[in-house]
């Protein structure tokens, strides 16, 4: 089980309190974040997205760092299951084809509706995915953990009502702690939002499914 350096973390949150001074912070092993695309990244996401909850949230970031978290073993696997979720009947024509993860960006959400609608297919999405995944499975470290906290904190000076924070917010760091990162959806996101998507590495998106949808 990973170690978490509480300490590091309480830095950072303490760091955080003064941001107001700097848009940028620095956190563990000389990382930094942005507040200023942290603030704009979670507004963007809080306007597309009003039912969603600090869970959701965490969800986009850690999809940002991390990427493909859950890869189903063979690329025929993959292929099928992509084929399976095609079958739901809680799509709608016309909604977003992709957007990106997080508030880097190194990762993009492509929805199914991309394929539903004829601008590419499940071929495609399927070795977009694969190639998307990474080679070991990552690990949490320190540096996510403090990155998610300015994260936290900025959704917190934001958005203070929102939806669930506190029991959210202690149901994550007790995840954290144990060296998970991996988080779903929350049902209330589901229920409003039914999404269906896959994670796409970001330059694997533009140089393979960008081309093919609508400008």
């Amino acid at each position: 089980m990973m170690k978490v350096v509480f300490l590091d973390i309480l830095m950072v949150c303490v760091a955080v309190m003064s941001y107001a001074q700097s848009s940028v912070v620095d956190v563990a092993s000389g990382d930094s974040v942005d507040v200023e695309r942290v603030r704009v990244a979670v507004d963007a996401m809080m306007r597309d997205y009003p039912d969603a909850t600090l869970q959701d949230v965490y969800k986009s970031c850690f999809q940002d760092y991390f990427g493909v978290a859950n890869l189903l073993g063979s690329r025929e696997q993959v292929y099928n299951y992509i084929c399976s979720e095609l079958e739901a009947d809680d799509y709608v024509v016309g909604s977003r084809y992709y957007e990106s993860c997080g508030w880097q960006g190194n990762y993009c959400r492509v929805y199914l509706n991309a394929i539903k609608e004829g601008y590419i297919t499940a071929d495609i999405l399927t070795d977009a995915f694969m190639a998307s995944a990474p080679e070991v499975t990552p690990q949490v470290t320190d540096k996510w953990v403090a990155q998610w906290c300015v994260i936290e904190s900025v959704v917190r000076e934001r958005y203070p009502n929102l939806y669930n924070f506190e029991v959210d917010s202690q149901a994550i760091s007790e995840m954290l702690a144990q060296g998970k990162y991996v988080m779903h959806h929350s049902r209330r996101f589901n229920a409003a939002y039914h999404p269906h998507y896959r994670i796409i590495r970001h330059d694997i998106f533009v140089r393979d499914i960008l081309p093919h949808l609508p400008k």
